[in-house]
């Protein structure tokens, strides 16, 4: 065989192994569920964001609102007096602040009489 061939081979081999790795379907994006990490706001904010203390309520708060003030602890100029807000939320990826915001703004403000 000769070199030529050979080398015709190789680059046919070599395309046909590009093609099939581009053909691929994408690495799937991880997924979370949102009310897992709601549950760390818990800390503060109280169940569902509903806070007991002077921490501010999450809950039923408008959702543009919350979404607005996560993404404003997260930027490099974080509010004035940030306490830790700036440090738990720089982590998360503007979807899971979105998913947040969402998550907050749909949990009534108070509990309903018999509600857990």
């Amino acid at each position: 065989m000769s070199t030529l061939a050979s080398y015709s081979r190789w680059a046919l081999g070599v395309v046909v192994l590009g093609v099939s790795v581009l053909a691929q379907p994408a690495v799937a994006q991880k997924t979370f569920d949102v009310s897992v990490l709601a549950g760390s706001c818990a800390n503060c904010h109280g169940t569902d964001g509903r806070s007991q203390t002077v921490i501010p309520n999450l809950a039923g708060q408008p959702e543009d609102q919350l979404r607005q003030k996560l993404y404003d602890f997260k930027s490099d100029t974080p509010p004035a007096n940030t306490t830790v807000m700036n440090r738990l939320v720089k982590a998360l990826s503007d979807e899971q602040l979105d998913a947040l915001a969402n998550y907050f703004a749909q949990q009534p403000a108070t509990l309903t009489q018999g509600a857990k």
